[in-house]
C-alpha cells in the first residue's frame, strides 16, 4: 500500500482551504458592487460553493471511512 491517499488529503485539505479564503476575499469584494455586478457573478459563486460543499464532503469520508482497496 502506497503513502499517496493521506498527501491526496493534505492537498485537498490546502485546496480546500485556499477556495474558501478565495471565496471569502469575493464576498467582501462583492458587498461595494454595484448591484448588475453581483447578479453576474451570483450563480458562479453559487456553483463554486456547491463544489466545495461536495468536496469537503468527500474529503470528510476518505478521512473517516476505509481506504480505496481496503476492505469494508
Amino acid at each position: 500500500m502506497t503513502t499517496t491517499v493521506p498527501d491526496e488529503i493534505q492537498i485537498a485539505k490546502l485546496s480546500i482551504e485556499a477556495a474558501c479564503t478565495a471565496l471569502e476575499s469575493l464576498f467582501k469584494r462583492m458587498e461595494v458592487m454595484p448591484r448588475a455586478e453581483k447578479i453576474m457573478v451570483s450563480d458562479t459563486v453559487r456553483q463554486a460553493c456547491e463544489r466545495l460543499r461536495t468536496a469537503k464532503d468527500l474529503l470528510g469520508q476518505l478521512e473517516t471511512g476505509p481506504l480505496p482497496g481496503e476492505g469494508a
